[in-house]
């Protein structure tokens, strides 16, 4: 499996491990408000619920609740309290990662992701905030972003080889067990093909990534991530029509799928279509002004139009964005030259040159293994 792959099951697996040691660890934290330890969870829970009602406005009762139905996994009941905490007190970073972390087990990732955001910005350390970003953003096939946030879970990790060995180690037995079991309660449902099809999407076998995706959408024609998935393994194996139709059914389900928006764009522009890739890097942009690649794509498709003047500002941003990029330097020089501007057109000509010897000048020398 590719390292993509192995981080996505790393990710379900993480997800798994830290909701059980959040029960264990609510369980231990609810003592705070008014300890009993001879108490049974359910004597406790009634307590608070009490207490709650009495004092349905007062921050530390919500909380000594909230933490009370954590233990529990009750994660519908700590939903509508954390709505209320939240309100009551906006800038308790606790109470923003539970309520992240109960919207992801309520289906709802997208609403998520505000309050993990205030958490993880506000306490950089708090590792389950980060990770549950991670799982958030998968979740919405946001994958850029999602590595960007397990990627600062793995810097809080101590930088030593043999313990970071053994995690990764350890990880990998764990996400094996894991998958076993999916298979075991779910082989013919469309997360275990999805799974399949996402390995062999990785590597590099869109054949049968594509037959996956397939079944994953027959069984539910109705989530408009499987439909992105199956555009982009369409794509990939040069079935742009499919995967028009594919990424066209995904924004149908879900206009607010900003990353098929972008994929249309891409797979407009390759068949020669600026007009109808301008309105969906556009939309793109609109719902998720930060998708950086999407400023190339609109400035593409601007200078296809011919509508140089318009692309110029567009380009610019993105190598402001994108500084080590080439290409929008390349496609610069040539609007310059159309607009009857040499001196700009030389400048963008020389960026474009330097840039992309750089580029070669950091691409890694391919490994060569002694001959025998």
């Amino acid at each position: 499996m590719t390292e993509n792959f192995s981080r996505r099951s790393l990710a379900c697996v993480l997800g798994l491990v830290l909701e059980l040691s959040e029960a264990r660890v609510a369980a231990a934290q609810q003592r705070s408000y008014k300890p009993n330890p001879a108490a049974s969870l359910s004597k406790q829970i009634t307590v608070a619920e009490a207490a709650v009602a009495q004092k349905p406005r007062d921050p530390e009762a919500l909380m000594w609740l909230v933490k009370l139905y954590q233990a529990e996994a009750e994660f519908g009941k700590s939903l509508p309290l954390l709505e209320r905490l939240v309100v009551l007190a906006p800038g308790d970073l606790e109470a923003q990662r539970f309520l992240g972390i109960n919207r992801f087990h309520a289906g709802r990732p997208r609403e998520a992701l505000d309050p993990l955001k205030l958490a993880a910005q506000g306490n950089p350390r708090d590792d389950e905030a980060s990770f549950y970003l991670g799982l958030c953003y998968l979740a919405l096939d946001r994958d850029d972003e999602a590595n960007k946030a397990f990627d600062r879970l793995a810097e809080g990790v101590r930088k030593n080889v043999d313990e970071l060995y053994w995690l990764v180690k350890g990880y990998s037995r764990v996400s094996s067990v894991m998958l076993s079991r999916l298979a075991g309660i779910g082989e013919d449902s469309y997360r275990m093909h999805q799974v399949r099809g996402e390995y062999f999407d990785l590597d590099n076998n869109p054949d049968q990534a594509i037959k996956e995706y397939e079944k994953a959408v027959q069984l539910r024609p109705d989530l408009s991530s499987l439909h992105y998935v199956l555009g982009n393994a369409y794509w990939k194996r040069s079935h742009p029509d499919d995967a028009v139709a594919e990424f066209r059914r995904a924004i149908e389900l879900d206009p607010r799928n900003f990353m098929a928006h972008y994929q249309l764009g891409l797979v407009l522009l390759e068949q020669n279509n600026p007009a109808d890739a301008l309105k969906e890097f556009r939309a793109a942009l609109n719902e998720q002004p930060g998708l950086v690649n999407a400023y190339l794509g609109l400035g593409k498709a601007l200078y296809q139009q011919k509508e140089y003047a318009a692309a110029v500002p567009i380009l610019q941003r993105y190598t402001g964005l994108a500084p080590e990029d080439p290409t929008p330097h390349y496609l610069l020089h040539q609007i310059f030259r159309r607009l009857n501007d040499p001196a700009a057109a030389e400048e963008q000509l020389a960026l474009f040159k330097q840039k992309e010897a750089t580029a070669k000048a950091k691409k890694p020398a391919a490994i060569k293994f002694p001959e025998n």
